[in-house]
């Protein structure tokens, strides 16, 4: 329905049709240009939900606005993609320039750099790790438990964003600090922190 609607979404050089609809699970992302209505956009989906017996749940909608700098300070301010446009409800937020909003496991927005996102993350492998070291793991244990957790905590983000070098240099301190308890490095030991970054990375 959103395709063969009238929503003029985003139109991409080299593809033959526009950007209108992306969907994954129970997650969709959809693009609307500033001629679109966002009234428009609820009138399909109630359509859907209707047909399907889903429901929508508008009120955990986000939108980020795209373009000039300009153009998403207007955006946000009037609440409306131009001028003539009907507002956007009150209860939907509209990410400002430096907040971040999740997109299946990403984080993007304007002017951001993923800290809370990363933060986030950082405080998870320190807890798993935590809960880890109590139960006195033998070494070989310890290289493997903190590769199967920060690979696993970090290698989507890090495919879908990349991973910013101080939050890598964090965890590479982390991984030293679970091999050995916070002490002091040496080479074998910047070895074994090497290997967790290579896991990180691959």
């Amino acid at each position: 329905m959103l395709r063969k609607s009238t929503l003029r979404g985003y139109e991409i050089g080299g593809l033959a049709e526009r950007l209108i609809a992306t969907l994954y699970a129970d997650d969709t992302t959809v693009y609307l240009s500033e001629e679109d209505d966002y009234e428009m956009l609820l009138g399909i989906l109630e359509t859907w939900c209707k047909a399907s017996g889903a429901r929508f749940n508008v009120m955990k909608t986000e939108i980020i606005p795209l373009g000039s700098a300009e153009y998403r300070a207007t955006l946000i301010a009037t609440r409306r993609p131009r001028a003539d446009a009907p507002e956007v409800p009150v209860g939907i937020r509209i990410a400002r320039d430096g907040e971040v909003t999740r997109i299946l496991g990403s984080w993007p927005g304007n002017g951001t750099e993923n800290t809370a996102a990363w933060s986030m993350i950082l405080d998870k492998v320190r807890d798993a790790l935590g809960r880890w070291a109590r139960f006195r793991p033998s070494m070989n244990g310890k290289s493997i438990i903190s590769r199967a957790i920060i690979g696993g905590c970090t290698q989507y983000l890090t495919a879908a964003q990349g991973m910013p070098p101080d939050v890598e240099r964090k965890l590479d301190r982390l991984t030293l600090d679970f091999l050995w308890g916070g002490g002091q490095e040496t080479p074998s030991q910047h070895g074994d922190a090497q290997i967790a970054a290579r896991a990180r990375r691959h």
